[in-house]
């Protein structure tokens, strides 16, 4: 896969990471995990697809920053 495919993968995994956290965070899907699967933790899981789609965007950002040609002048 070449680094314009990857970006554009990346591109769709934080649309899906983000349809996850919203879903995650408004009540509409649940996570559960601890002992035997009993404690809630959507809200700790939805935090955490927060801090990825972060990072991702951050990695898109900078790789198209890398590819728009410098204008001189």
């Amino acid at each position: 896969m070449d680094d314009d495919a990857f970006m554009e993968h990346l591109k769709k995994v934080i649309s899906d990471y983000q349809t996850r956290a919203d879903r995650l965070i408004i009540g509409i899907d649940h996570i559960f995990g601890g002992r035997g699967g009993r404690e809630e933790i959507s809200i700790e899981t939805a935090a955490h697809y927060k801090r990825l789609i972060s990072h991702y965007k951050y990695i898109v950002t900078q790789y198209e920053a890398k590819k728009v040609p410098k204008q001189s002048g």
